[in-house]
């Protein structure tokens, strides 16, 4: 085992201390394992244990993970878990995340009141330039109760063997993420079940004993799909949307056929794809994957519309994240070809959201894409969020009610 800091010292003698007394009373305890039921709690003679206390929580492809309680510290790696954790009323909890530049708190300024603690300066971030991204030895020295990190995605992309997962879901603490929900693509061996927004979110709620509050901003998110949907022209008559990402002089494109909660508020307002039926090996699929075109290409499409997924990250004109990529975007209206774009010609491109988004900024980004696919019907996008009230096209005090616990998220027809 790596070396542990001295309370993590302390920790495990008081373990093996528990243990010995386990075994002479016969006392419950948990047996770790980081596939299927990661905590199962049994008696010293073997027979599972029985009483009110834990609770399970089942989600693919981790299993069922059994909870004495609900964790107390947590680690994240994507920001949607991040959101998720604020909508449970939890965010309290969180000691580190994935990504410092992916952090974003726009849409929660615009709910006044609400108790929101989640504060990035506070945290610890798993990816930096140590070196040292998502080691095991960081993760033995946050001591987390519960890792939202899917172990596949580790596997994938940090080469983290199924003996590194064992091991830190033993010695540290269970992982309970799906990250491959975000574009419904999975193309390893192993089962893997897909959720959508409100699935996920209310997964990772049922950890912290708070899926009320999940289902109570379920409500207000259905209401603001239906009353959207309700008012929306024709297919034939909606603007084609293009989704973009522009970086270093490179077009990726992204469908949005391919559902997921990464551009699901696409999906939500109806939004039609200015790349459908083009040749994916030319446009891409899913998630851009690496394909790309150039400005000869895109105005060969001419979209009505062009979004830039995550350009919300990094304020205007700051030079930072990907809303500085989003402002080289925008010098192309300057450009011989760019200038002849449809979108550009009529003011119609827009930073986007982020598709790392859980369920109270899924809310927001259905709003936000409503505004900016159909300004003439939901009324003109603010880029700073902060729309009068006659403008916003659900009442945010209702979400602020629910996160302080004094609502259950009833809402009017």
């Amino acid at each position: 085992m790596p070396m542990a800091t001295h309370g993590r010292k302390i920790k495990l003698v008081l373990v093996t201390v528990t243990l010995l007394l386990v075994i002479a009373s016969g006392i419950t305890f948990a047996v770790f394992s980081a596939r299927g039921n990661n905590t199962i709690l049994r008696t010293s003679d073997g027979k599972q244990a029985e009483g009110s206390g834990p609770y399970s929580v089942t989600m693919s492809p981790i299993g069922t993970v059994t909870f004495q309680h609900p964790p107390e510290r947590v680690v994240t790696q994507d920001a949607n878990y991040n959101d998720m954790l604020v909508a449970a009323g939890s965010d309290d909890k969180l000691i580190a995340a994935g990504y410092q530049n992916n952090f974003f708190d726009g849409f929660y300024k615009q709910l006044k009141g609400a108790k929101i603690t989640i504060d990035p300066a506070k945290l610890t971030f798993l990816s930096g330039g140590n070196g040292n991204m998502f080691d095991k030895e960081l993760l033995y020295k946050l001591d987390a109760d519960i890792h939202h990190i899917d172990p596949l995605q580790l596997s994938r992309s940090r080469s983290w063997t199924q003996a590194d997962i064992d091991e830190i879901s033993k010695n540290v603490g269970p992982f309970f993420a799906n990250r491959y929900s975000r574009e419904n693509i999975y193309d390893g061996d192993e089962p893997y079940e897909f959720y959508d927004v409100w699935q996920l979110a209310d997964k990772v709620a049922q950890v912290y004993r708070k899926s009320e509050r999940i289902a109570a901003l379920k409500k207000i998110g259905d209401k603001l799909v239906s009353d959207i949907q309700a008012k929306l022209p024709p297919e034939s008559k909606r603007p084609k949307v293009a989704l973009i990402y522009y970086g270093r002089g490179r077009i990726t494109p992204y469908s949005l056929l391919h559902g997921g909660f990464g551009q699901a508020q696409y999906i939500a307002v109806g939004a039609q794809d200015a790349f459908e039926g083009k040749d994916i090996s030319t446009y891409g699929d899913g998630g851009g994957r690496g394909a790309s075109i150039d400005i000869e290409g895109l105005l060969a499409i001419n979209p009505d519309v062009i979004i830039m997924p995550l350009a919300i990250y990094g304020a205007p004109g700051s030079g930072q994240g990907a809303r500085a990529a989003y402002e080289e975007l925008m010098k192309l209206k300057d450009d011989p070809l760019g200038k002849h774009l449809n979108a550009f010609k009529n003011n119609r491109v827009y930073p986007g959201g982020t598709p790392l988004q859980g369920p109270i900024f899924y809310i927001f980004q259905i709003e936000m894409a409503a505004k900016q696919i159909y300004p003439d019907i939901f009324g003109p996008y603010r880029d700073n969020q902060n729309y009068p009230p006659e403008e916003c096209l659900f009442e945010r005090a209702a979400i602020t009610e629910i996160l302080n616990g004094k609502s259950d998220g009833n809402v009017e027809e």
